[in-house]
């Protein structure tokens, strides 16, 4: 196992700006969020689906956030050494748990969400245009990148097929 060099030790490990999974996953997430909403409809798959993407695209939101603060106080207050009753003190350490919070609530309503797609038909292309955007961006490219590109291609012929409706 290799080790990072010393000078980029107290570097962050991610980049800032989108995930990969994010570029190569959620990237379609503001057309499959913004598209209908709150517009009436039978295809009971795609508002799951919806409701599914824009709590995804909020929990990364979220991350980045945390990352962001996490990397701040890391940094400027030496975070790694500070006890856990020291770092109740700073204000920073209860955005961080509010934002954890949010994120752990997303991720649990999300858990749901999924666990109910197998069972609904999408009775619309748009359902099954969000039902595959949902499975892009569960199968995670760096676990399995050839079905996550499958995938990806296919709700892209899908869409240049029937477009959205």
């Amino acid at each position: 196992m290799s080790r990072r060099p010393e000078k980029e030790a107290s570097e962050p490990v991610r980049p800032e700006g989108p995930t990969r999974r994010l570029v190569l996953g959620g990237g379609a997430l503001p057309v499959f969020t913004t598209l209908q909403r709150g517009a009436p409809s039978d295809d009971i798959a795609a508002e799951v689906c919806e409701k599914w993407l824009a709590n995804e695209a909020e929990q990364e939101q979220l991350i980045r956030r945390w990352q962001q603060i996490e990397t701040r106080v890391y940094r400027t207050l030496n975070w790694a050494k500070l006890a856990p009753e020291e770092r109740e003190q700073y204000p920073e350490n209860q955005e961080m748990d509010r934002l954890n919070e949010r994120i752990l609530k997303l991720s649990d309503e999300n858990a749901v969400l999924l666990s109910s797609l197998p069972t609904l038909a999408a009775t619309s292309s748009r359902g099954v245009g969000r039902k595959l955007a949902v499975a892009m961006i569960r199968v995670c490219p760096d676990e399995n990148e050839e079905a996550h590109l499958l995938i990806g291609s296919i709700l892209r012929d899908y869409l240049a097929l029937h477009g959205e409706q």
